[in-house]
């Protein structure tokens, strides 16, 4: 009989025999409080595998004041940044025996109803995207006070939070100098927003880079509209229409909103990426793809397999030591060169 027909309801005795450990082995690895991915380590997870065998979270919790559940809370899953973050981190969740509790609210106040709903239901940690961070943070520092929480991405606003995120500045700097080095001597910008402080950060850091990178601009180029092809179509089409010269690179918030901007400057008559390149900053399947009308964009690829494991490794060791000093983590984004920016030789 193979180990995969077990006949009964299995144990964790059944999986501590095949592994060859003994039961507190097996519910450290499980419960993800053996951090050590060695040998033996493996041969549980195995074993569990083999026998179809999950630990009971409920049961676990009446025993004990951890949960082994992580909350997560996103601004929304229709953005494919968020999206791509629940799928790294789901398996790195499971990967430590633990399971995901996942709610998503696009303002501070829903945001606040999905934690303390969480809290109800006794998360053993908080990982969060803030929405409009400056109004939810005070809050966050209250929930810290209970349980470790880690913000990813936006800004930090708290020295009493754990962080890991991409700096906007540098998601600017690496495409500001890509724009100078295909040739472009200006840009326009198309952002989403400056109605909080992560937009208004963002919107800095371009005007910042821009200048360092000798890139020139005009007020008649910046621009802030809800992410749409509709909406960069628009504002592309009266940029070009207004005045007797135009950028020679745009700079978007999204993939939709750079289809938008491409649709104009074909209808203008003007080529992309030979008179009119265009980035984005942040990557998707839309700008790796492009459309049947439009080519692949280039856009700023976030390293959300180490965004993941970062927040992990916070987790772990807040619950380890106990500590509130929190820790910054700011990792390295990467810059996806596609058709939108290099004329082809």
């Amino acid at each position: 009989m193979s180990q995969n027909s077990f006949d009964g309801d299995v144990s964790i005795a059944n999986v501590a025999a095949l592994a060859g450990v003994s039961t507190a082995t097996v519910s450290r690895v499980l419960s993800g409080r053996r951090r050590k991915d060695d040998d033996l380590s493996r041969r549980v997870r195995e074993a569990a595998k083999q026998l179809n065998y999950s630990v009971n979270y409920a049961a676990s919790a009446l025993r004990s004041a951890i949960t082994n559940s992580i909350g997560l809370i996103v601004p929304e899953l229709n953005n494919s940044m968020y999206s791509s973050l629940v799928q790294a981190i789901e398996p790195a969740v499971n990967h430590v025996g633990k399971q995901l509790i996942l709610g998503i609210g696009s303002t501070a106040a829903e945001q606040e109803k999905r934690i303390r709903l969480g809290i109800s239901h006794r998360v053993d940690v908080l990982i969060i995207i803030p929405a409009e961070t400056e109004f939810i943070v005070p809050f966050l520092e209250n929930v810290a006070r209970q349980i470790p929480v880690v913000q990813l991405l936006s800004q930090t606003y708290s020295n009493k939070l754990d962080w890991v995120g991409i700096s906007e500045t540098t998601i600017m700097q690496i495409i500001a100098d890509h724009l100078s080095t295909a040739g472009a001597r200006s840009v326009a910008y198309i952002g989403s927003s400056t109605n909080d402080l992560d937009g208004m950060t963002l919107f800095t850091a371009f005007h910042m880079q821009m200048t360092v990178s000798g890139l020139s601009t005009y007020t008649e180029w910046i621009h802030f509209t809800p992410e749409s092809v509709d909406s960069g179509y628009r504002i592309m089409k009266k940029m070009l229409s207004e005045h007797n010269f135009y950028p020679e690179s745009v700079i978007c918030s999204d993939g939709l909103t750079a289809v938008g901007v491409f649709r104009a400057c074909k209808a203008a008559g003007l080529n992309v990426p030979e008179e009119i390149k265009i980035a984005v900053l942040h990557d998707s399947l839309l700008c790796e793809s492009g459309t049947l009308e439009s080519p692949s964009f280039t856009s700023v690829q976030l390293p959300w397999d180490r965004i993941a494991k970062q927040a992990m490794m916070l987790v772990t060791a807040e619950r380890e030591r106990k500590s509130w000093l929190p820790s910054r983590r700011e990792l390295e984004p990467e810059l996806n060169i596609r058709k939108s920016t290099v004329v082809s030789s």
